[in-house]
């Protein structure tokens, strides 16, 4: 049985991810203590959970305890916001935690990683311009990743997201605010809503990072290869709150335009990379978004 170890398995992603690889693999869990059990509360005994607290010798310990065959790579903190309060934790968990990972994979011999990147480091559609320092952080990390991939070391594939959805989604997202706002009645001040929204449902998602491991741990030509995940039609983010509103039925008080547009912000879909092979979305946008509202 493949040996998977997973960062950032107690997020909505991972834990969902690892929901999905569970059947065929072993599951190993990267985590801080105290651990959050919020997304993996009907898995947790499925799991077995090596821990890091912010050294290298806890992840050297983590990787030499699970030998995974693969790495999926999505632990990371977001922030939107640019401040001296925000940095240090931008640094320690989308640079510091990266490079610890990649020196300890290397040093065990774990061969193959499946990390995960952003449309943000793609701002106005270029090849490279971060939107914010987030984007900045994770480009960072890919810049390290990209020498253990010239040295030999350690194969990857990079998948880029946008956006992502789905039920029992507790990350404060546009669409999970639109769904208590209209379950609460209270007014949400909105942008225009005009940008463009690529937006990817849960399975999909997940579905792609099984198969990117999957053709990575197959095909030895792949040394650090990046793909995209988006969606096959892209609508606004209007169009897609109204979809969602008329798909089940549902009022919302919406203040479109009350919230102003930010000094930077992606209003066109990013496409730079070619979409992952062997993949494509099978969610509807209509079947997502109902599910989004029963969850």
């Amino acid at each position: 049985m493949k040996r998977v170890l997973i960062t950032g398995i107690t997020g909505y992603i991972g834990s969902s991810l690892a929901r999905r690889l569970l059947p065929d693999c072993k599951i190993y869990g990267l985590a801080r203590e105290p651990l959050h059990l919020t997304y993996l509360e009907d898995i947790q005994n499925q799991i077995q959970f090596v821990y890091y607290d912010g050294t290298y010798e806890s992840m050297s310990k983590a990787l030499n305890l699970s030998q995974p065959d693969l790495v999926y790579h999505l632990a990371a903190y977001y922030t939107g916001a640019h401040g001296k309060e925000h940095t240090p934790r931008l640094i320690s968990s989308n640079i510091t935690l990266g490079a610890y990972l990649l020196e300890a994979m290397a040093g065990c011999g774990c061969p193959a990683l499946v990390n995960v990147s952003t449309v943000m480091a793609h701002y106005q559609g270029e090849d490279y311009r971060p939107l914010n320092l987030y984007a900045a952080t994770k480009q960072a990390f890919s810049d390290l990743l990209a020498y253990y991939t010239d040295a030999g070391q350690i194969r990857a594939v990079t998948l880029v997201l946008s956006d992502t959805y789905g039920p029992n989604d507790h990350r404060p997202k546009i669409l999970n605010l639109i769904k208590n706002a209209v379950q609460t009645g209270e007014r949400l001040a909105l942008s225009d809503g005009r940008q463009d929204y690529d937006l990817v449902y849960i399975d999909d998602v997940t579905r792609a990072f099984q198969t990117a491991g999957t053709q990575l741990l197959l095909n030895s030509n792949w040394k650090n290869e990046i793909f995209q995940i988006r969606a096959k039609e892209i609508f606004t983010l209007r169009e897609t709150a109204e979809r969602m509103l008329q798909i089940n039925q549902a009022k919302l008080n919406a203040g479109w335009g009350e919230r102003p547009l930010p000094e930077r912000e992606i209003r066109r879909a990013v496409k730079v990379y070619p979409v992952l092979p062997d993949w494509e979305p099978e969610v509807s946008l209509e079947i997502g978004l109902r599910r989004l509202m029963d969850g």
